[in-house]
């Protein structure tokens, strides 16, 4: 009976498999596509590692993409010398992370808050809570074994375009098949390919194909069209609304008796989706109440002209220039509003 050589069937599939990999690397690489890291529950993780060392320099950011667009992390080093730690979420409601925060004994340190209204003011349990909950529930199981793969996988990042499994996983590939809503069965729409990069850090930027592709301009706004950014009807109201504002000031009471600090921030919008979000969410009835019953402060983006001066190219978050210059300038606002430890800073390194 003749033997198989395993060894040379093992060498010959491994070749293959390499070939493979180079040729779908090098193919990613022609088609201009930017190195990303994978924003997922172990990058959550890690930073939720870092919470215990923050201070106004360096806060907690809680909160949507529209955080993790508008705030340039490299920006607000440059100017205080501290990274903020990112733990906001796309398209989630920020307050089960800001419940976590305030319910966890050894936090003491200041948080931004990233108010979209048409996500911030829902109902406990809702929809849009599902990946705050993936996370917060992820966060205390990250086994060792874990973090050691993320570590490894991180040195792989650094150099491994196909690695991004947003993008170019099977799954994620497969997602993109041309498959339209139907009764009863709703698609999520693909968002363009080649749209944003994530950072180390958590930050998400435009990439520049995407910017200057009108082509996936359209797309995108046709995607938060179909998502409901664009709906003007009124959000949740009456005791749905008391109980929403209760449970924040519950959180900030919390963070505040250990000696923390809260803001809320609402970032820029722009076009159709600005103008859904004034009819749907009128600022008396949402965004000045939550201050008042709340007794934070608050940054609205249309209170200052340094801030309210952008487009957003897709209607909803602001390109990487703008983001750089925004955050400058929202430094020096939160300064000059809550008096926090960023004045030296912010003269010694900005203009």
């Amino acid at each position: 009976m003749q033997r198989t050589n395993y060894l040379k069937t093992a060498c010959l599939a491994g070749t293959f498999v390499i070939l493979f990999l180079i040729g779908w690397e090098s193919y990613l690489r022609s088609q201009g596509f930017t190195l990303s890291y994978n924003d997922d529950e172990s990058l959550w993780a890690n930073a939720r590692n870092r919470i215990y060392d923050t201070s106004p320099a360096a806060p907690v950011i809680v909160g949507t993409s529209r955080a993790k667009f508008d705030i340039d992390l490299k920006t607000w080093k440059s100017i205080t010398g501290k990274v903020p730690v990112q733990l906001a979420i796309v398209g989630t409601n920020p307050r089960p992370v800001l419940r976590d925060l305030a319910s966890d004994p050894e936090f003491k340190g200041t948080v931004l808050v990233d108010v979209l209204e048409a996500l911030f003011f829902q109902p406990d349990g809702s929809f849009m809570e599902i990946s705050a909950k993936k996370r917060l529930d992820y966060y205390p199981r990250w086994s060792l074994s874990q973090q050691a793969g993320f570590h490894i996988n991180r040195q792989l990042e650094d150099h491994l375009i196909f690695l991004d499994e947003e993008r170019f996983s099977l799954n994620s590939l497969l997602k993109r098949l041309p498959i339209e809503s139907r009764p009863g069965v709703f698609v999520f729409p693909n968002f363009p390919i080649d749209l944003e990069y994530a950072l180390p850090d958590g930050q998400l930027t435009f990439t520049d194909n995407f910017l200057k592709d009108t082509t996936a301009l359209r797309e995108m706004t046709d995607v938060w069209t179909k998502l409901g950014l664009t709906n003007t009807k009124r959000g949740i109201g009456g005791d749905t609304l008391t109980r929403v504002i209760q449970s924040v000031a519950k959180s900030v009471n919390q963070i505040r008796a250990r000696g923390g600090q809260v803001i809320f921030i609402r970032f820029p919008s722009s076009d159709p989706v600005w103008k859904a979000e004034q009819q749907a969410y009128p600022r008396e009835l949402y965004w000045e109440r939550l201050l008042k019953d709340t007794g934070v402060t608050g940054i609205h983006f249309k209170d200052y002209p340094e801030l309210s001066k952008y487009v957003c190219p897709e209607w909803s978050h602001l390109s990487p220039a703008d983001a750089r210059i925004f955050t400058k300038d929202l430094t020096r606002i939160i300064e000059a509003k809550t008096k926090w430890p960023l004045q030296n800073a912010v003269s010694q390194n900005i203009p």
